[in-house]
């Protein structure tokens, strides 16, 4: 037997010695009708396909030992074309900074450089514990493989758990668990984790809006940092509107200009 496959051999007895490691190491390809059923349903309520919106979130960071950190961004958003704009307004080190989606291209606008950096859903929004796939059209289906993971209680709440596991590289986080309250089929938990199965972070969906028959957005929410102790960030949504917004909003043309 030649080296190489004397290694090979070694590697493989020791892989089938730990429990559990050949099931980990297996690429999940396959949805669960019933899983898919339940993202389906709430990606209905939560994408606002026949309105504009447009809206300010506050973001307040918190990290232990430091003064809280606040910024305040605007958003205007059509998920029927996929697309939003997102611009900073407070601090004043972040003003005139700001992103543009459109359908997968992801633009950041740097005033101090007037230039555009290509980006992707990965992107902390003003280095917080919020990324900018939370602001659009949510597009679990194409992303994830969806599966059952059972049910759990969050807070007083009944909720199915549902596990994404990534069909592409480009996405937030390669693992997700979403909890979905039984009630009303809207998400009230999100568990992000790396490859491995580590948890990095957790968001709390504290309280939506209905905004037209069976669209809601949500109002609060906290995002908590599992690998910084005592790091989380409280978004708090405000001044919702629905009117239309015009054409040029959602253009790089548009997010240079309010830097002026």
């Amino acid at each position: 037997m030649t080296i190489i496959r004397r290694i090979m051999t070694a590697a493989l007895l020791t892989l089938a010695a730990v429990p559990g490691a050949v099931a980990q190491s297996r690429t999940v390809s396959s949805n669960d009708p019933r899983a898919l059923a339940i993202v389906k349903a709430f990606e209905e309520k939560l994408n606002i396909t026949d309105l504009d919106v447009t809206n300010t979130f506050t973001l307040v960071q918190k990290k232990a030992g430091e003064s809280d950190r606040v910024i305040q961004i605007q958003i205007y958003r059509r998920d029927k074309a996929d697309t939003f704009t997102l611009v900073f307004k407070y601090p004043e080190s972040e003003k005139g900074k700001g992103y543009y989606r459109s359908k997968d291209d992801l633009f950041l606008y740097l005033p101090s450089t007037r230039e555009f950096v290509y980006r992707n859903r990965k992107d902390d929004v003003g280095s917080t514990d919020v990324r900018t796939d939370l602001f659009g059209k949510s597009d679990v289906t194409a992303q994830y493989w969806a599966n059952l993971d059972g049910t759990a209680m969050v807070a007083k709440w009944e909720t199915d758990v549902i596990k994404l596991d990534a069909k592409q590289l480009d996405v937030s986080f390669p693992v997700q668990k979403w909890y979905v309250r039984k009630t009303d089929g809207l998400p009230v938990k999100v568990e992000n984790f790396s490859a491995s199965g580590t948890l990095l972070r957790t968001s709390y969906y504290l309280d939506y809006k209905q905004i037209a028959p069976g669209k809601f957005i949500f109002t609060k929410l906290l995002g908590t940092d599992a690998l910084e102790k005592g790091q989380q960030t409280l978004l708090t949504n405000e001044n919702i509107s629905t009117a239309r917004i015009p054409d040029y909003t959602f253009s790089k043309a548009f997010l240079e200009e309010q830097s002026r």
